[in-house]
């Protein structure tokens, strides 16, 4: 507890004083502005940021990816908290991709199937527009990544994405469906309901699947059976996993589904950094 609100303390001060926001963007920390890439497989205008660690060229041989899924929300955190954490020499140096969602997009790219067993009132726009995954997994693999590899002159050493509800969902999923493109997970009270436990179906069809690190959360006063979900996969992936794979999991006495996401991201980055 005491090691959170330091680091909540040091990511407001950070965030919050001109003078030593000023510094860190003269220690060569950078945000961009909206980047846009014309995908071909979506068939759209994707809008992205990407934040880069200080000294870049120097530490081009030891860099890792984060890939923000809902990175509207988590952006400005993870700047800060990788920042700390390289500096602390927890992590390996990192860029962070973070890919803006909207309440559609969400629906539309994090869900793997066109669930049309149960559909809420009130959301039937939102159900019509599923399923469309793995689509957005071709995006990321075939032409985000190496957009950015290749315009900074880089190679990823490990590849990690995150992602809260929907996109816990869609961290998920990438673990599941197409486990070739990351190396490590962090799923923030995933929606792993959908159509009917698919995700689950699926594992367990497989028997086993292939990452390296796996972290799981929810809160205690998750509704929805949320916290149930996350503590049966925990289960059942550390039942099955491989002696080098690692599988952690936090249920937050104080949290619900809303609110879970924040330090699942500051105990997701710790425990792959490890």
């Amino acid at each position: 507890m005491n090691k959170i609100i330091f680091l909540l303390l040091s990511i407001l001060i950070i965030s919050c004083n001109d003078s030593t926001k000023s510094e860190i963007e003269k220690e060569n920390i950078k945000l961009s502005e909206l980047e846009t890439f014309q995908s071909k497989s979506l068939k759209k205008n994707i809008q992205y940021k990407i934040i880069l660690p200080e000294n870049l060229e120097i530490k081009k041989d030891s860099l890792s990816l984060l890939v923000l899924l809902d990175g509207d929300d988590y952006s400005g955190i993870a700047k800060n908290l990788t920042s700390l954490y390289e500096f602390g020499d927890k992590i390996s140096p990192t860029v962070i991709i973070s890919l803006p969602s909207t309440r559609e997009s969400r629906w539309t790219y994090y869900t793997p199937t066109k669930d049309t067993t149960k559909i809420e009132k009130g959301f039937e726009d939102l159900y019509s527009s599923t399923g469309k995954f793995d689509e957005f997994a071709d995006f990321v693999h075939n032409e985000l990544i190496p957009s950015v590899e290749e315009k900074y002159k880089i190679n990823f050493n490990q590849k990690t994405i995150f992602g809260h509800s929907l996109g816990g969902l869609g961290s998920l999923s990438f673990a599941v469906l197409r486990p070739e493109i990351f190396d490590n997970y962090i799923a923030a009270s995933p929606s792993t309901m959908y159509d009917q436990h698919f995700i689950f179906k699926t594992i367990e069809k497989k028997g086993n699947l292939i990452f390296n690190s796996m972290f799981l959360t929810a809160g205690l006063n998750d509704a929805n059976g949320y916290r149930e979900n996350v503590e049966w996969l925990k289960k059942y992936l550390s039942e099955h996993k491989s002696e080098n794979q690692k599988v952690g999991m936090k249920i937050y006495d104080n949290e619900n589904h809303s609110t879970s996401g924040l330090k699942s991201l500051i105990d997701g980055i710790e425990f792959i950094g490890k």
